[in-house]
């Protein structure tokens, strides 16, 4: 059936709610959940709550379907339709009452990784329930044997404290033992506290928000609206699906090491299933699951497609509608469907942006929005241990910006975090701060380890950052990829840059690995190293890979890249052909003589 076939026989029935009452209300319940995180991050304690907004605010509707979101973490959105679900029909909404918190941060509960905390709060109107409100966020300390959770760790249990869908308020009072058991299992009890204060704050703040609107309208009015709201993402999503050409589109990227085993590769293994106005995900023949913390659990791998599927559908409501025409195939002990005790704290951060660019690689080019990889790591580093100013206990998760894939259309972007992230890093002044560290040098990433792939749009740069430590003793945990493998190019673009973490001894000029200097098995990978006063830490992160052949960029943008320093006049040459006069001016006939273009 072709395109124009498929449209036509799927002429869609009106909807019951009318236009202007519908974007009243979808407008409302979005702000609201903007309003939620505003409002986390002015009261957390965290700089990952409110510098890096690493978190995802949310309302579902009174059947447990998500009909509203912000722009937060597009991996917490995707895998908080399903967890909401999980944890709403175990505890099993006739035994919740008004007032009542559920919290939950089981991975193989259908979740992201142990350090995301899940809050619901259902939303009662007249004995009802109406709607109910939600958010993910990433606490940084869950204690374990890492501080800040990310490290070589070998089964959940070494990641820190696990807890299915349990009560954390009971109309609108604290289960206080619950909270002493938490802040008991943490190494800074006032943050997880204050952090969790917030989420929990964030709930009541919407609650009142969907109250108004249900007074205004009427409990029916509401529910029927939250259908259509919906049904009008559906209808855009299988639109857009429908403009794809039917087939099955095979892809496959890797992740280098797993942090235990050094010489092995995880493979991540995508066939994409156009079927009409459908979408099939299927990634059998992934590799097994490993023995480290790279694997992905079934929500984050969903979470993944989803998030790259959005990146082909274009602007559209994001809500429960426009999920239901993608099914996501992940076989259970697999590197993409992690089966219990394995460990997968690492996989939702580091291991998913792969996962986005493989499904992306598949379907790209077929939706004319063709693309190389992104650079693949957030650089992530879990720092920990006792601050001299205010002798008080600290934790720390680092991460910062990779370059993203250039693209059909454009160069990548700069120093920006993945496409399942959308946070932001915490800034300097506030890392000197917060931390006993002291940042030396912040730059792009220009080296030519880890330099963006040359194209025709080239992959934007990474970041590089060398942090000194100013305190007597810290332990630094990390966890990145790319520091063998490469982000790949496409369509004739070359592959980008590596990622490289390094560490050098105060009074000492040489650089090393954790493998060198400290004899750990993955230069990327590794669980509480020993840093002391004055020692620095350097995190490259790379760049993407290219767009496109790299003769056919334009000069100009050549040489505005050789005027800012990201490359030299010789490697303007070598790389785009593009031969440069002295006054730094691209000398036209020489370049198309070195093309071959000459007429």
């Amino acid at each position: 059936m072709t395109v124009e076939a498929r449209t036509e026989a799927a002429a869609p029935a009106p909807l019951a709610t009318d236009p202007v009452t519908l974007e009243v209300i979808r407008s409302h319940l979005i702000t609201t959940c903007r309003e939620m995180g505003i409002a986390m991050m002015r009261t957390s304690y965290s700089p990952i709550f409110n510098e890096g907004l690493d978190f995802s605010c949310v309302i579902f509707d009174g059947s447990g379907e998500m009909i509203a979101q912000a722009d937060f973490c597009p991996a917490m959105i995707g895998a908080i339709v399903h967890v909401v679900e999980w944890a709403i029909k175990e505890v099993g909404p006739e035994n919740m009452e008004p007032g009542d918190v559920i919290l939950h941060n089981d991975p193989y509960r259908n979740g992201c990784h142990l350090p995301e905390f899940m809050v619901l709060k259902p939303c009662f109107v007249d004995g009802e329930i109406v709607a109910y409100t939600a958010n993910i966020a990433h606490m940084v300390d869950i204690g374990g044997m890492v501080p800040a959770a990310f490290g070589d760790t070998r089964n959940i249990f070494q990641e820190g404290l696990r807890l299915p869908p349990v009560k954390i308020y009971r109309r609108d009072e604290e289960v206080e033992d619950l909270f002493k058991v938490l802040i008991s299992n943490v190494r800074t009890p006032t943050y997880a506290y204050g952090d969790l204060k917030a989420m929990i704050g964030s709930l009541y703040l919407a609650e009142r928000r969907i109250r108004e609107v249900v007074e205004r309208y009427g409990a029916a009015a509401f529910r029927q609206c939250g259908e259509d709201i919906k049904t009008v993402s559906e209808r855009l999503a299988r639109a857009a699906i429908a403009a794809l050409p039917d087939g099955e589109y095979t892809f496959e990227g890797a992740i280098e090491d797993d942090g235990v085993d050094p010489d092995e590769e995880w493979k991540i293994k995508v066939a994409m299933v156009v079927r009409g106005d459908e979408v099939i995900a299927d990634y059998t023949g992934s590799s097994p699951q490993s023995g480290g913390p790279a694997n992905q659990t079934w929500g984050v791998t969903a979470s993944a497609t989803y998030a790259a599927m959005f990146n082909i559908f274009g602007t559209i409501p994001f809500n429960h509608g426009c999920y239901r025409p993608i099914s996501v195939i992940a076989p259970p002990g697999t590197f993409v469907n992690v089966e219990y005790p394995g460990s997968c704290v690492g996989g939702n951060s580091d291991s998913s942006p792969t996962s986005v660019d493989v499904v992306l690689g598949a379907l790209s080019e077929v939706a004319g929005k063709g693309t190389a990889s992104d650079g693949d790591t957030h650089g992530i580093l879990s720092l920990g241990g006792v601050d001299p100013r205010s002798g008080q206990a600290f934790a720390h998760l680092y991460f910062d910006g990779f370059g993203w894939g250039g693209r059909y259309s454009h160069d990548g972007n700069d120093a920006q975090v993945g496409k399942t992230s959308n946070c932001a890093n915490t800034p300097v002044e506030v890392l000197e701060t917060r931390y006993p560290l002291e940042c030396v040098e912040y730059s792009l990433n220009t080296d030519p380890a880890g330099r963006p792939g040359a194209g025709r749009h080239r992959g934007g740069f990474g970041t590089r950052r060398v942090l000194r430590v100013t305190a007597p003793e810290m332990i630094v945990s990390a966890h990145t990829n790319r520091n063998r493998l490469r982000p790949w190019g496409a369509d004739g673009g070359a592959d980008g840059g590596n990622c490289r973490v390094r560490f050098r001894r105060a009074g000492e000029d040489g650089w090393g690995t954790a493998v060198e200097l400290f004899g750990r098995t993955s230069p990327g990978k590794f669980s509480n190293l020993d840093l002391a006063a004055g020692d620095e830490i350097e995190v490259s992160l790379p760049g993407g890979g290219g767009y496109g052949d790299p003769l056919t960029r334009d000069p100009e943008l050549v040489a505005a890249d050789v005027r800012h320093g990201y490359y030299t006049v010789a490697e303007a040459d070598s790389l785009y052909g593009v031969v440069l006069a002295a006054d730094g001016s691209v000398d036209a006939a020489a370049t198309a003589r070195r093309r071959g273009v000459e007429p």
